[in-house]
């Protein structure tokens, strides 16, 4: 650890005492001082302020060369095995982290905390200020904790235990760290200094009411005659805590470049605050204090942008790609309370003559449960470290894959102990029904699951279809190509029985327990390339419109990460002798034979094609449907003689 010391002050702040000596003598000096600096508070805030500056230490963080990126380069077959080793923070830095998080927990539990229901409550924030759980990747001369991801998301995991974990987060991940990132030091020290004392509250303002892509937003901004300020028109929709913030981030239009039939629009961010004129707002959640945000002619300084003019799509590519990420915390803190009330309600429900606990059917579920947490937390950790450990990574497709997995496996607990509970949970206010509901929000929010997966299979498509750019030319036009057909024959006839050649040797990676599972991992690997391969040259730049296709392909993406994640840390918890790391053993293979299973299926339904599978049965069906304009067979009693 280095302490850092001001330049100017080295003597000073080489001793905490004696800055504080020098400040009383100063302070209470019968010099005449200004008025302003007569008071107590200014002395304790000033004293306050150099005792911060005696403590800061910096953390020589060094990063990684960059590396390609691993999940893209799957879809070409290639597996990192330096993936396989699971990142980990020093010891120190981890029971550091412990400490402050275990003190944090414990704010949480306080009844003044839990009894808040909103985040507009500026108590609330204030607590959570001096405890510094807001702007925790902040600089430690702002006040911030200059956590890396990992250590962030640590904390993140605590703060969803409350019931306003989507709101703090919100505020955390996309308007303070969009401050913290990109915004310049005069911004940060009007309004994240502000952010981070809990006197305000930010807003992100980024979705409207028909929104594609960025071509389709509707929000503009004007620059003035005068060049001095900016004047906004539009609607975002689905704004969190849009209620009762008083920063909002806003993206709006700045220009649009048209070439030929070529459109490319251009957007900047701005910081506009809540009673600037022109700002309506329509409330349509109060639980996460969601609204819509309507600007009409509103104006906004020019020195209020954020970043650069015309620059902001290079702010929400980092931006979305950590706030997706952000996403596997409160899902993986929610799925562990649906776990432990559900063991307690199966315990407390189990006696004599009926020990539910023992059951087949409900060891089954617990055991399906634990495994899906298990992978959930395997993979942001394994995603977070990534990022810590290599400059400038390329982690978008992770991201991507984390939010879709951790929301589909907390979902799908929530429904798991909604059918073991059964009747009793369909009361309004049964702990059951409100997991439930808060497991929607991760499901819908923003993006779609099913939309996201779209995203995942075409970004890792793309990737591929550069590179093996000329590969599927010769598959595509084989007649011009003989030579190379008659070497690929040996290669098709593998793939084609179902026995890729495993030459990975990723068991020589992990601990040798773990050997069945990397074999599990190896094929999927393989047969994945295959799919890929079999994909771009039957369909070519058709591929982006098969999307029953590209959701087998997002679905293998993600279990092969998943199981590498799984991999990777049981193997290291084994080694270095972690608590019940034998268990996680167990779970870790559990996790990678259930998804060789899905991964083989879904590959197979990519080689056997629309013919083999229901997808055109599924097309023609739709199609009369939305002819009909709805269902259309005729009622089972029906007749027509």
């Amino acid at each position: 650890m280095m302490t850092v010391r001001l330049v100017n002050c080295n003597k000073l702040l080489n001793n905490k005492n004696s800055v504080k000596r020098v400040l009383l003598k100063k302070l209470y000096s019968t010099v005449s001082q200004p008025a302003v600096q007569s008071t107590q508070e200014s002395y304790e805030k000033q004293l306050k302020d150099f005792d911060t500056l005696t403590n800061i230490t910096r953390k020589p963080r060094q990063k990684k060369p960059q590396k390609p990126p691993f999940a893209k380069n799957l879809f070409l077959g290639i597996f990192d095995t330096d993936i396989l080793t699971y990142p980990q923070l020093e010891k120190e830095d981890v029971e550091n982290l412990e400490r402050d998080v275990n003190a944090l927990g414990k704010l949480m539990k306080q009844n003044h905390m839990v009894d808040c229901d909103t985040l507009s409550n500026k108590y609330f924030r204030q607590n959570l200020s001096d405890y510094k759980a807001i702007g925790l990747q902040a600089s430690q001369f702002l006040d911030g904790r200059e956590y890396n991801v990992t250590e962030s998301f640590r904390f993140l995991e605590t703060l969803s235990v409350h019931n306003l974990r989507d709101n703090m987060i919100y505020n955390e991940q996309l308007g303070v760290q969009t401050l913290v990132k990109f915004a310049k030091e005069d911004l940060k020290k009007k309004y994240l200094h502000r952010l981070m004392k809990g006197e305000s509250l930010s807003a992100f303002c980024m979705s409207e009411p028909v929104f594609a892509d960025f071509n389709s937003m509707q929000t503009r901004a004007s620059l003035s005659n005068d060049q001095k300020t900016w004047i906004l028109n539009g609607e975002k929709t689905w704004v969190v805590n849009g209620s009762s913030a008083d920063v909002l981030i806003v993206f709006a239009v700045t220009d649009v470049l048209t070439k030929d039939i070529f459109k490319e629009t251009k957007l900047t961010a701005f910081v506009v605050e809540r009673d600037s004129p022109g700002i309506s707002y329509e409330s349509i959640d109060t639980s996460m204090e969601i609204a819509n945000v309507i600007f009409k002619d509103t104006p906004v300084p020019a020195e209020n942008i954020i970043g650069e003019v015309n620059k902001a799509d290079k702010i929400l590519t980092s931006i979305i790609t950590e706030f997706r990420l952000s996403s596997g915390s409160p899902c993986i803190t929610l799925t562990k309370q649906i776990l432990n009330k559900l063991t307690k309600n199966i315990i407390d429900q189990s006696n004599d003559t009926n020990m539910l606990h023992q059951t087949d059917a409900i060891r089954g579920k617990i055991g399906e449960i634990v495994t899906s947490l298990y992978a959930m937390e395997s993979i942001v950790y394994l995603t977070t470290g990534i990022i810590d450990s290599y400059e400038n990574q390329d982690c978008e497709l992770e991201s991507a894959i984390v939010k879709i997995f951790c929301s589909q496996n907390c979902s799908n607990t929530s429904m798991t102990s909604l059918d073991v509970i059964g009747t009793p949970a369909m009361a309004r206010n049964h702990w059951a029904n409100k997991c439930h509901e808060e497991s929607l929000k991760y499901l819908a929010l923003h993006e779609t699951n099913d939309s996201l997966k779209m995203v995942v299979a075409l970004m890792g498509l793309q990737y591929a279809g550069i590179r093996i750019n000329d590969l599927i030319n010769k598959l595509r036009n084989p007649l011009f190509h003989g030579g190379f057909i008659l070497k690929r024959m040996w290669t098709n006839r593998r793939n084609a029985s179902d026995d890729p050649k495993l030459d990975l040797q990723l068991g020589d990676h992990i601990h040798p327990s773990l050997y069945a599972a990397s074999q599990h991992l190896e094929y999927c690997v393989k047969r994945f390339q295959f799919g890929t391969e079999l994909l771009l040259s039957r369909f070519g730049p058709e591929v982006v419109n098969r999307h029953m296709d590209l959701r087998r392909v997002a679905d293998c993406i993600i279990d092969i990460y998943a199981m590498t994640a799984c991999m990777g840390r049981a193997s290291r918890s084994y080694c270095i002798g972690l608590q019940n790391a034998n268990y996680e053993m167990f779970i870790a293979n559990a996790f990678c034979n259930a998804a060789m299973e899905r991964v083989k299926y879904n590959v197979y339904k990519i080689y056997v094609g629309e013919v083999l599978t229901n997808d055109e049965n599924n097309r023609v069906i739709s199609k009369s449907v939305f002819n009909n304009k709805g269902y259309f067979p005729k009622h089972p009693l029906a007749r027509n003689f």
